[in-house]
């Protein structure tokens, strides 16, 4: 297949956001026609609408009107709705679809027959062999099929019970979704569809154009009363976040929370006494609330396992994956991308993962026996490089840098266990260890997560017990520790002022802590994941992801991801389900990927609105 050019790529992916704007498009043409009073073309234009057989390109309308055909025996209208949709759609489709295309023709069409069969209707199945038999007959897949109407019992023969069962006719449908939401962008649309598309897209810099106005005029909209005499040691924090500008939409302290945490420049365990309450007193702003939806979902058969790990690449085209069979894999979401696919099967276990923020086509596996290894994923090369740590061999968290290629690692003395930790800085242009440092924490922490800022000056570990410890990301030297009082902590990350951190626990319980001065609690809520009725249901560190933008957050505590607004901890929208639980999720700057233990990756498209 030939390559194509840029700005064909740049145009099949303008399509995909054209044909979500038909709603929006259409209401345009509306106002238009009224305005220029031209009320007949307006009757023709909503004549048309009502008899839209396109169903406004709605992938999961057009499936279940073919399916309603299907069960309802209406066998005519079945095959010419088909074979509209193949001269509509179909035809734009490489030839590579053609066999997938037969396929759901052949589905649809036993589908039929089975329920014809479950009504009794044999007249129906005598008059449809009647017509097709014949045809249907040079193939030996259907010759079964043939004596259909003469067998009393088929849901009990093995060459039909499947089709009987209630599962197929649901993955018929869920496959058949799939494949129309892969058909539309491949169409070629009017440049009219694309006109929203860029109305969005200068809405959007217009309020990146409003923050950054703000930052360089330093205002801010939130303003606290702080407990206690303010004497504790301040201003190392200051260093590494810059300027105060605080987000404008953060919610009330309910509960929890208040005194500071005493700073803590040694590398003794963080033992500090819960705090107290904190009233914080939000400014009133008319600033909305980041909403995203999600335009479109594929769904991608990678593995042949269970995937325990998948990442994007700092550019968000490629995403590598890695299943229980120690098989990475390599790959583009976009059917229409150039980037070649790459299939290794590794002789060792990988136990993290992270791409180079700065070099793309670079991939950094760390494997059990603490090796590096780096894949070229240009040229398919891998380098192994020593980082091993005797007294803490168990990883628990690997983060990439965005201002050098060094990676921050975390370590621990025990699997179970991360009451003493240690922190490691390796130079991955150099390949070697530039620091390391040793890290106690409470005893009962089982679990460490991490996050770095921007500029990767500033590191906050959260430990599961609770405790934060902000660590200068250059030298490992401790800046400030935090005590949240909260338990089974698994996710931390910095708002997108870094100004403040983001804690979320396994339970779904979302706190925000001021990484200023006093360190006070800012915010709390709670995301509506069900793990209070689903004990399995609960979060951890592989299945929380955070947008770019840092607004918004992505949790799957089961089979499926939910995006909520981090401020308002409202639920924006949700993934379809994964037919078994899911392993781990990730976020691009347009795009999130969810991996499943049945070895199948969804890769959504959201937008911002």
């Amino acid at each position: 297949m030939s390559q194509l050019s840029p700005a064909t790529a740049d145009y099949v992916l303008s399509a995909k956001a054209g044909i979500e704007s038909l709603e929006y498009i259409d209401d345009l043409l509306r106002e238009y026609l009224l305005f220029r009073g031209f009320t007949s073309t307006l009757q023709a234009f909503e004549s048309d609408l009502e008899q839209d057989r396109d169903q406004g390109f709605h992938a999961d309308k057009i499936v279940d009107e073919l399916l309603s055909m299907a069960r309802e025996l209406r066998v005519d209208s079945l095959q010419e709705y088909w074979k509209y949709l193949s001269f509509r759609f179909f035809s734009h489709l490489s030839p590579k679809y053609q066999r997938t295309t037969k396929m759901f023709e052949k589905r649809l069409l036993r589908l039929f027959l089975v329920s014809a069969a479950k009504a009794g209707r044999r007249h129906d199945i005598r008059t449809f062999m009647g017509r097709h038999g014949t045809e249907l007959g040079q193939q030996s897949d259907w010759i079964p099929w043939l004596g259909l109407e003469y067998i009393d019992q088929p849901h009990e023969r093995p060459e039909f019970e499947a089709y009987f069962a209630d599962e197929w006719a649901a993955s018929l449908r869920a496959a058949l979704a799939d494949f129309m939401q892969t058909v539309f962008p491949a169409m070629a649309v009017p440049r009219i569809l694309l006109f929203d598309k860029d109305r969005r897209e200068r809405e959007a810099l217009q309020r990146k154009l409003h923050i950054f106005e703000e930052h360089m005029r330093g205002e801010t909209k939130i303003t606290a009363h702080e407990v206690g005499d303010g004497s504790g040691p301040v201003g190392l924090v200051e260093d590494h976040i810059g300027p105060a500008v605080v987000s404008p939409r953060l919610l009330p302290a309910l509960s929890t929370s208040g005194r500071p945490a005493e700073l803590d420049h040694t590398t003794e365990p963080v033992h500090t006494s819960e705090p107290d309450r904190a009233a914080v007193h939000v400014v009133p702003t008319d600033e909305p609330s980041s909403v995203l939806r999600i335009s479109q979902e594929d769904i991608f058969l990678e593995h042949n396992a269970g995937i325990s790990m998948a990442k994007f690449s700092a550019s968000g085209e490629l995403i590598a994956s890695y299943d229980d069979e120690s098989v990475l894999r390599v790959w583009a979401p976009d059917p229409s991308s150039t980037q070649p696919k790459l299939k290794n099967e590794l002789d060792f276990a990988v136990t993290a993962m992270a791409w180079d923020r700065r070099h793309t086509h670079l991939l950094y596996l760390y494997d059990e026996s603490g090796f590096i290894h780096t894949l070229n994923t240009k040229s398919n090369l891998l380098g192994r490089h020593p980082v091993f740590d005797r007294r803490h061999p168990w990883l628990q968290c690997m983060l990439p840098s965005a201002a050098s290629s060094t990676l921050l690692t975390v370590c621990s003395a025990k699997p179970e266990s991360s009451s003493d930790v240690a922190v490691l800085l390796w130079d991955a242009a150099a390949s070697r260890t530039v620091a390391s440092r040793r890290l106690p924490a409470s005893p009962d922490a089982h679990g460490v997560c991490a996050a770095l800022n921007h500029n990767a000056t500033l590191a906050a570990l959260a430990y599961s017990s609770g405790h934060i410890r902000l660590i200068d990301a250059r030298s490992l030297e401790t800046v400030a520790t935090i005590n949240t009082a909260q338990r089974d902590v698994c996710a931390v990350e910095l708002s997108r002022d870094e100004d403040s951190l983001v804690v979320v626990t396994e339970s779904g319980a979302l706190t925000r802590w001021s990484l200023r001065k006093s360190h006070e609690l800012l915010a709390e809520s709670s995301l509506d994941i069900g793990a209070s009725a689903l004990p399995d249901s609960r979060l951890d560190c592989d299945r929380v992801a955070f947008t770019p933008d840092r607004d918004c957050i992505v949790v799957a505590p089961r089979d499926q991801c939910f995006i909520f607004n981090i401020d308002s901890a409202s639920l924006s929208d949700c993934t379809r389900r994964h037919k078994d639980l899911i392993s781990v999720i990730d976020m691009a700057a347009d795009r999130m990927l969810s991996a499943s233990e049945d070895g199948t990756v969804r890769v959504a498209q959201y937008r911002k609105v």
